[in-house]
């Protein structure tokens, strides 16, 4: 019998010891999810910030720069952005806590430079200049893009043939077709897009460009795929997932 009773206050002791140690437990794993949770909180991305710079009166006053026109993109459908490789530039990750992004405005031929920091976690607008065109890191492809929108005969000679085609049916799957020289429509691209954006720091020896047309609440989602074969820029690929 006084076996029995020391067997159940051990007993009893032991659960209370197993509880303490799962309470710690449990604490402990608190603890690290909130150190987590802490850790792996993220910033809005430089493209996010930007986006609502370029829409909101509110962020762009507050700067006080008279380079920036308020009615620029607000009146358009979409924004159209350039890239290297075939990543768009909202897929661009590990970017530098210093951004500069070039804006083109084939209108008015107006090139402008914004200039933007990381601080204390937050994205800031630090300022604007005028560049020059002949000073744009993308002057070659530019120069190239504007007599591949104007000349219909260089256009044509500029696209590889079948050209890749993706879009989305009414199901929004992803379809594809192979369009030939004959059933070709020339078309002109920087009418079109009017203005174009790209990072100033742009790698300039990638063989690829990408043009991105990205909505303004509508849809829209349109990319252009250039490749540079033996120094000329060729059209190799085209996709509009556009809703």
């Amino acid at each position: 019998m006084k076996y029995l009773i020391l067997i159940l206050i051990f007993g009893l002791f032991s659960c209370k010891s197993d509880d303490r140690k799962l309470e710690g437990f449990q604490e402990k794993a608190v603890e690290m999810n909130q150190e987590n949770s802490t850790v792996s909180i993220d910033t809005t991305s430089f493209m996010e910030f930007f986006e609502s710079f370029i829409f909101e009166k509110r962020l762009q006053n507050s700067n006080k720069d008279n380079s920036i026109d308020y009615n620029f993109f607000s009146s358009k459908d979409y924004v159209a952005y350039l890239n290297s490789d075939t990543l768009s530039v909202f897929e661009e990750k590990n970017l530098s806590d210093k951004q500069d992004l070039i804006i083109l405005d084939f209108k008015k031929v107006k090139n402008l430079k914004y200039k933007f920091e990381k601080i204390n976690q937050k994205w800031t607008f630090s300022g604007s200049n005028t560049i020059s065109i002949n000073n744009l890191p993308e002057k070659k492809f530019v120069d190239f893009l504007m007599k591949f929108s104007k000349d219909s005969i260089y256009q044509k000679e500029h696209i590889l043939f079948p050209l890749e085609d993706y879009s989305l049916d009414d199901d929004y799957q992803t379809i594809s077709q192979k369009i030939e020289k004959e059933k070709w429509n020339h078309f002109n691209l920087v009418e079109e897009i009017e203005s174009l954006l790209f990072f100033a720091n742009i790698d300039s020896n990638n063989v690829f460009r990408n043009i991105y047309y990205r909505g303004i609440g509508n849809g829209i989602l349109i990319k252009f795929t250039f490749k540079r074969v033996n120094n000329d820029w060729f059209l190799v690929k085209t996709e509009d997932y556009s809703t």
